[in-house]
């Protein structure tokens, strides 16, 4: 038996690919072997491919981003010929990228239905994603909290299911939207809000917190449009703080829950009103010179975070 997994939603896809391999090795007498296809070297993976396992007549391999692999113009037609005389192993073999139906090596596993092709949703179908883990899970949740729940995750797949596990340890029949505030944390807005911070602070890393952000392959086209939105909430808190509103006018004004509030207020008073101005003007020439292409988004993210 052997399977494809691609795409770019490659949270889903290696699931998938996971769970096939989880049921293979169900079989009694069977050795596992997993391999990093991209890390090594083509004759390496070819001699473990044709050679025999000493410990059982039947073996699981879990091939990993051959497509990845300097040799691959030479490891995957070998691959397509080892597959046609296979007649005992088991490979399950998962890309972390979407390959063109072009190719040879996805039209060999298409043409015999062994193809799983799983590619990013997009608002509609990762809500309907969110609403099957909900049953799954046992946890109730309406159409407005799936919503805050996704926004939240910031429609990462990966994010959502953690947050999902989360709110199950709630272990509560309704859960409420404060309850997916404080028990789901947002990672993302967390950490764009602990940069502003960094940045603001005269013995700030704020390039540890970014770098943190390019891990988890935020895209810096979403990263400054969260900076721009926390700077005007900033702005509107410090404008109506001035003017001696109340908490719950500012929740009103600034549209934000209630139990909001108090760590905004907090943030917004150690900002002064020069360093929100200066910030945002560097931030709307920066979004300025990224869309004319005169700059790289995450070069110039980078130089934002530093010059003060």
């Amino acid at each position: 038996m052997y399977k494809l997994y691609i795409g770019n939603e490659t949270h889903i896809s290696l699931l998938h690919a996971k769970s096939m391999v989880k049921k293979l090795l169900l079989e009694s007498d069977i050795t596992y072997l997993p391999i990093d296809a991209e890390k090594k070297q083509s004759t390496e993976i070819i001699e473990i491919l044709t050679s025999n396992s000493l410990f059982s007549d039947r073996r699981v391999l879990f091939l990993k981003r051959i497509y990845r692999n300097k040799d691959k113009d030479k490891l995957i037609p070998f691959l397509l010929e080892y597959l046609e005389k296979n007649e005992k192993d088991n490979l399950i073999i998962w890309e972390d990228q979407k390959v063109s139906s072009a190719t040879k090596y996805v039209k060999y596993f298409k043409e015999r239905k062994l193809l799983e092709e799983h590619n990013k949703l997009n608002k509609i179908g990762f809500k309907k994603y969110v609403k099957d883990l909900c049953v799954e899970n046992n946890i109730s949740l309406n159409s407005y909290l799936i919503d805050v729940l996704s926004e939240y995750s910031n429609y990462d797949t990966q994010r959502i299911e953690n947050s999902i596990k989360k709110l199950k340890l709630l272990e509560k029949e309704t859960v409420s939207e404060e309850d997916i505030h404080l028990i789901v944390a947002n990672t993302v807005e967390n950490d764009i809000w602990k940069l502003l911070d960094e940045i603001n602070s005269k013995e700030g890393k704020p390039l540890n917190i970014l770098e943190n952000l390019f891990k988890q392959k935020i895209d810096p086209l979403y990263i400054i449009p969260m900076i721009a939105r926390n700077l005007r909430l900033i702005t509107l808190t410090k404008y109506l703080l001035s003017n001696n509103a109340s908490n719950s006018d500012i929740a009103s004004a600034v549209k934000i829950p209630p139990f909001i509030v108090k760590p905004l207020v907090d943030t917004a008073h150690r900002y002064e009103w020069d360093k929100i101005r200066s910030r945002y003007e560097k931030l709307s020439n920066l979004d300025y010179e990224i869309k004319i292409g005169r700059i790289d988004a995450r070069l110039g993210l980078t130089l934002f975070c530093t010059i003060t």
